[in-house]
């Protein structure tokens, strides 16, 4: 078994993330295009304090990332443009276009259990008039059907136009034309998706092993007790398993990482990666890392999906408290992790408020010194702020010394 450092685990996984250093990946949509391919799914989440998640992955590491580029890799009218596509993987995931028959499996079950349980039957009126409407005038909203009468859904009652665009979505017979905030557009997804694509089929074996890979394409080097909540759902045998397939096809590779008690896999493909890491942070005088190489991490971002990771191999704690009740959270709704160099350093809350980025709050982690990150934060912060359209930069009273805000907000506005 390959054996390496948790200092060469740590700086391959900034290397591989694009985090060392960060925004390097040059301006455009081909960046984005080169991202997803690397990490294989970005995990799409609505909530918009100062950027949405999947944004915030791609502007720490893509300078001058602008959200746009997204939107038209995914909702382009012309489905030949179309190069990247909302899939779920355990969560919603924006994966590339070419992989879509890898994430069938999910719809195909889906549209099996609607039409066996019969959730099909109860919303055949609604689904009907869908399906015939959306036939002749195109992608449509649940807005566009006015208002209906509630049914039981999932989630609790709900209009059944609603009901009924979502039962054909989760089905894969209807497909996301587009966004715009909470309101969803759908048409048919053979509209959508090119037909090469839309007529593709691979096995159900295929599909799982695609998509426990896709899990460690994410993150880069995951323990299989890595937390629970990144793996697909399944007995946990079964993964094993598969596990053990993948390492014998020579799709994964199995490592040790000193310290840590559990074997790690990472795609094999990327072993030399590790390898360099492992050779430039070893010697007695190994290149250390930039501390001014910052980047504001989002809390669904893949290299912060596996918790136990985070403090194993960094001593990092860090859990996203925006479900957590207000009087139980030790910092903020939406405090984002801080990486410089190969390490966590400390935890940022930012706010859009008009033309403003606010800076709500800073949490070092013990043993940091602050001073040395400043410059690095503020390039971050520039960053984001450019990203959202944010005028200026502002850090609340009292957050950081008189110093050390003057500090940040100088550098910040010298960076403009």
């Amino acid at each position: 078994m390959f054996r390496v450092s948790r200092a060469a685990a740590r700086r391959y996984l900034a290397e591989r993330h694009f985090l060392r250093p960060p925004r390097s990946l040059p301006s455009g949509k081909g960046s984005v295009l080169a991202l997803v391919a690397r990490l294989g799914s970005l995990q799409f989440d609505p909530v918009d304090l100062a950027g949405r998640n999947h944004e915030i992955v791609c502007g720490s590491r893509i300078r001058n990332f602008e959200p746009r580029w997204l939107d038209e890799l995914l909702y382009d009218p012309n489905p030949a443009r179309r190069q990247l596509v909302e899939q779920y993987n355990k969560a919603l995931n924006i994966v590339p276009m070419g992989e879509l028959p890898y994430y069938r499996r999910t719809a195909d079950r889906a549209r099996e259990r609607y039409w066996q349980d019969g959730t099909y039957r109860r919303l055949k009126r609604y689904v009907d008039e869908v399906l015939r409407r959306i036939e002749r005038e195109g992608p449509l909203s649940a807005a566009d059907f006015g208002a209906s009468r509630k049914v039981a859904w999932w989630w609790g009652p709900t209009p059944g136009f609603r009901a009924a665009l979502e039962m054909l979505s989760y089905a894969g017979i209807l497909f996301l034309a587009r966004r715009e905030g909470s309101r969803r557009w759908f048409d048919l997804a053979e509209r959508l998706i090119p037909p090469a694509i839309y007529a593709k089929r691979v096995t159900d074996d295929e599909q799982q092993a695609h998509r426990l890979l896709s899990r460690y394409r994410a993150h880069g080097l995951l323990a299989f007790n890595a937390s629970s909540e990144i793996w697909l759902s399944g007995p946990h045998r079964e993964r094993k398993a598969l596990t053990k397939r993948l390492v014998a096809e020579g799709q994964l590779a199995e490592v040790e990482i000193e310290g840590i008690s559990s074997p790690h896999h990472l795609p094999a493909a990327e072993l030399f990666a590790l390898d360099a890491a492992a050779v430039a942070t070893s010697g007695s005088r190994p290149a250390a890392a930039d501390p001014n190489d910052v980047a504001i991490i989002a809390p669904l971002d893949p290299i912060a999906w596996d918790r136990k990771g985070l403090r194993n191999l960094y001593g990092f704690d860090y859990k996203w408290e925006i479900y957590t009740p207000p009087a139980k959270r030790r910092f903020g709704p939406y405090a984002m992790p801080i990486h410089a160099g190969d390490r966590f350093v400390g935890r940022i809350q930012l706010r859009r408020d008009g033309s403003r980025l606010l800076v709500d709050g800073i949490w070092w982690e013990r043993g940091v010194r602050p001073a040395h990150h400043l410059d690095g934060l503020a390039a971050a912060l520039d960053a984001q702020g450019r990203m959202i359209g944010a005028e200026r930069v502002e850090v609340v009273d009292g957050l950081l010394t008189n110093a050390g805000s003057k500090r940040l907000l100088r550098a910040a506005r010298a960076l403009r």
